[in-house]
């Protein structure tokens, strides 16, 4: 349930629409780990969901490719991939295409966590379709639409661009 004014503490119209924002993905976070729990997949850490649809591709990825597309150095990429490695959800296998990489494949297991992530999103979806109707659901949609900044822009490079790290 999204809370309204009365029971969030704050009343809507004071929130400016970066901080909703904020608040909104937050609380869709929130959503999606409640939701991953009560489907038996508790242990949803937040970069988990990204690091397998990298590893979903019918070669999988490398470590050092998902440090590089999370934005983080290939050490911190190892300690993700040791967690979903340890949790049953990847396999470290030899490379196709380099003798000195590891791919990092998804396990049956971490096929299931995925198929469960979209199941969890389309529920979330559905909840807040009926709970604001179809006229003001689309109308968050145009919103959202209207702020997008392409399909080319990625949170890893405007955090490097805004920090300076060119």
């Amino acid at each position: 349930m999204v809370p309204d004014a009365e029971t969030s503490g704050v009343p809507s119209t004071s929130l400016g629409l970066g901080a909703a924002l904020r608040r909104a993905w937050l609380g869709y976070q929130l959503r999606m780990d409640g939701a991953m729990s009560e489907m038996g997949f508790g242990e949803r850490r937040f970069p988990d969901g990204r690091v397998l649809r990298m590893c979903s591709r019918e070669a999988g990825s490398t470590i050092s490719g998902i440090g590089r597309e999370l934005g983080i150095t290939r050490q911190g990429a190892s300690k993700v991939v040791a967690h979903l490695r340890d949790s049953g959800y990847v396999a470290v296998v030899d490379s196709m295409t380099s003798k000195r990489e590891k791919s990092v494949v998804l396990t049956p297991r971490g096929i299931d966590y995925l198929e469960h992530q979209r199941l969890a999103a389309r529920s979330i979806e559905d909840e807040l379709r009926a709970e604001l109707g179809g006229a003001a659901f689309s109308a968050l949609g145009a919103l959202l639409n209207a702020l997008d900044a392409g399909e080319d822009v990625r949170l890893r490079a405007y955090l490097r661009r805004s920090s300076g790290d060119n």
